[in-house]
């Protein structure tokens, strides 16, 4: 069997890093199949790490000066000033974490590595908010997909807006597909993943929010400039968003001409057809054509798209017919 690496895909296929999803559980998995003996002798010393065990949550309700104490004590200055300057062009706090580690004549404990690291991270967060680390932004990326869960598509926006802003600062313009912004982009999801997620979601609250309409109108246009070698599916995906969104801000000329632009540049792919014939053939539009929407479709189908299935086409065209004739 394949070694899987931590900054691999996960094989369970939830598109997170490996590190960042199934790598503990596997490692719990081998543990159980230790001897008898072995493993309730990991199990007490697990239990009682676990007892000592320092979290973010448990460092972030420290006082700053508590925090700083309990680094002096280890030797460690985690002042503001020698803080600042020590990260001074510097994007991660692991790398301020990794020179205390250096500077320890004996290497620590690991209770006194973890609140090293944590509070390496935390005190970044007090000392230099305004320059988010590596650890901040994927912070927000957590945070986003917890809010997703809980249906707080409206806070995951914002959320996710500000991790947007700060990373597309990051991006080179030599970056031009998803996977080369994963260089930068040091979170627990690929790139291509969390972008595509986020449009999703700013298209989900642009239906009844204006602001994010614009939003997201914004934030698509500056995806297509910077991914220009991103695949065809991805950028046409994009595309139709874009004229979506378009469509939705009362912009309906640019959204269609987007739509047709699609299908004259590919018109063996069903979604410009698609699009175009639903903004055409939607029931509430005073002024939908239908019969337009209607020769759309035929002309997919004619042409012929390599896709129509993929589409239910045939049967979009169907519900059309019977739109027209004024059948239920």
């Amino acid at each position: 069997m394949a070694v899987i690496g931590r900054n691999d895909p996960c094989p369970c296929g939830s598109g997170k890093k490996y590190k960042k999803c199934c790598l503990e559980a596997d490692a719990a998995a081998k543990a159980s199949k230790a001897s008898p003996d072995h493993l309730s002798q990991w199990s007490r010393d697990a239990v009682e790490a676990l007892k000592n065990k320092w979290k973010d949550d448990k460092v972030a309700c420290l006082e700053t000066a508590e925090i700083v104490t309990r680094l002096e004590d280890l030797g460690i200055d985690g002042c503001e000033t020698t803080f600042v300057e020590l990260a001074g062009g510097r994007t991660s706090a692991m790398s301020i974490f990794g020179d205390w580690v250096g500077s320890l004549t004996t290497p620590p404990e690991e209770g006194d590595e973890d609140f090293m690291r944590l509070a390496a991270c935390e005190l970044w967060k007090r000392y230099r908010p305004e320059h988010p680390s590596a650890e901040m932004i994927d912070g927000w990326a957590i945070e986003g997909y917890q809010l997703l869960e809980a249906n707080k598509e409206g806070e995951v926006a914002d959320v996710w807006l500000r991790l947007w802003e700060h990373v597309r600062l990051k991006i080179e313009p030599w970056m031009t597909t998803y996977s080369a912004a994963d260089s930068v982009f040091q979170i627990s999801q690929f790139f291509g993943n969390w972008i595509q997620d986020f449009i999703m979601v700013i298209g989900n609250e642009s239906i009844d929010n204006e602001k994010y309409t614009e939003i997201g109108i914004r934030l698509i246009g500056e995806v297509l400039h910077q991914f220009v070698d991103e695949s065809l599916d991805a950028v046409l995906n994009l595309r139709c968003d874009l004229g979506r969104l378009l469509c939705r801000a009362g912009r309906c000329e640019e959204g269609q001409a987007m739509f047709q632009a699609i299908i004259d540049e590919h018109p063996e792919q069903s979604c410009g057809y698609i699009e175009l014939a639903d903004e055409l053939g939607r029931a509430k539009q005073e002024d939908a054509d239908i019969p337009r929407a209607i020769a759309l479709l035929e002309q997919a189908l004619a042409y012929p798209v390599v896709d129509a299935a993929d589409w239910d086409l045939e049967y979009r065209l169907a519900d059309l017919r019977q739109e027209l004739a004024g059948e239920p």
